[in-house]
């Protein structure tokens, strides 16, 4: 694990966590659970520059979640979920998800969005043997075998990089600079880079940080990078960072090949950049929510249109995929539902196919996809593929 979780694990955590986490009652029947209701709780980003994921895997939860609820719910009960904005702050994140726990008194959590937030509230999720279904994050350090508790739905930034060095290298482009946000989801995305460049035998020309808090001040790291002269650029960053580097970028007068993982939003890019967004390539982790040839993302359009909602993207199918592997979960467990029901209900979906789609827990797995997929933004802000 990365020195971001020893970080994590061994400053604010156990400050913050041990006292309050002994006074959970020993024994108590999982909270949350109603004969009407399940309660599940979500902490993120959900505000300022790198916002526009979280904001769309959690509305295309919510799509799924309602449509479920007009039909009675699940064995009777409807889902409730509470999301608690994080700002991006790990800190924040680990006090909403002691919050979650102890005041709303959630039976589960459920999408985190973020390495950060994540990683931050796994202390407590070990502690109580709190199951987690989903994480908005590609970070292999939370695919470690020992977080039992933490069923990711998608791919991580290890498949995705390597999908993206494997291209380039496929295509004869040699010189592959890397450029990261200068925190937890960054530093994870980097470590996973450097691994798909030690695999295909290739060296980055260069690995530059961007710190989020002087975006305004981009021209040195630009003449960094731009000196090595890169025919590709692989983004590890989300939202602002995204644009702000490559509209810095185009300012020199070189327009290489730029290559974002999956948190970077397609119509983030598109509304910032306009037209210079034409060409950017970004690895997906879900199909093509427009296209046709995939059941989950028929299904997908279908239930959005009927919600009368916008939030068709991929970060959207993302959510609805993970609620629907939620809800498949609950089902399985039975009417008795349990914490520990839930969490061998889980290990029992081997190959679950959700329209094209699978999910895999089988032989003790945690990350139950390893779909990658890449598209281009067209000149009109859809995708190419």
């Amino acid at each position: 694990m990365d020195s971001t979780f020893a970080w994590l694990r061994t400053t604010f955590v156990p400050l913050l966590f041990i006292a309050l986490c002994r006074t959970l009652p020993a024994g108590a029947a999982d909270p949350g659970i109603t004969p009407s209701s399940i309660v599940i709780g979500q902490t993120g980003v959900f505000s300022g520059p790198v916002a526009e994921p979280g904001l769309q895997y959690r509305a295309g939860a919510q799509i799924y979640f309602d449509e479920i609820n007009a039909k009675g719910g699940i064995g009777g009960r409807k889902i409730k979920l509470i999301s608690y904005d994080d700002k991006f702050d790990p800190k924040l994140a680990a006090e909403n998800a002691r919050k979650l726990l102890f005041e709303d008194k959630v039976f589960t959590l459920f999408g985190l969005i973020g390495t950060g937030a994540t990683a931050a509230s796994m202390p407590l999720v070990s502690e109580h043997r709190v199951p987690v279904v989903g994480s908005l994050s590609g970070s292999d350090g939370l695919r470690d075998p020992k977080l039992k508790l933490l069923f990711h739905t998608r791919a991580s930034y290890n498949d995705e990089t390597g999908k993206m060095v494997e291209q380039l290298k496929s295509t004869g482009v040699k010189s592959i600079a890397v450029v990261y946000q200068d925190d937890a989801f960054g530093k994870a995305g980097l470590k996973s880079a450097q691994g798909a460049f030690e695999r295909q035998g290739v060296k980055p020309a260069i690995e530059a940080p961007i710190d989020m808090n002087k975006l305004d001040a981009l021209v040195s790291t630009v003449a960094k990078v731009a000196q090595t002269q890169p025919g590709a650029i692989i983004m590890v960053t989300a939202g602002k960072a995204s644009t702000a580097f490559i509209r810095e970028y185009l300012k020199t007068g070189e327009r290489p090949q730029f290559f974002g993982v999956s948190v970077l939003s397609a119509k983030a890019l598109f509304a910032d950049l306009g037209a210079d967004a034409h060409g950017i390539v970004i690895a997906q982790v879900v199909p093509s929510p427009l296209r046709a040839s995939y059941p989950i993302s028929k299904e997908f359009i279908v239930a959005a249109k009927k919600a009368n909602s916008k939030d068709t993207t991929y970060n959207s199918l993302e959510g609805y995929i993970t609620a629907k592997v939620f809800i498949e979960a609950v089902r399985r467990a039975g009417k008795d539902l349990s914490r520990e029901k839930l969490i061998s209900a889980l290990e029992t979906m081997n190959n679950y196919d959700l329209g094209g789609f699978v999910v895999d827990y089988s032989g003790g797995k945690r990350f139950g996809s390893t779909f990658v997929d890449l598209s281009i933004i067209s000149k009109s802000g859809q995708f190419l593929h």
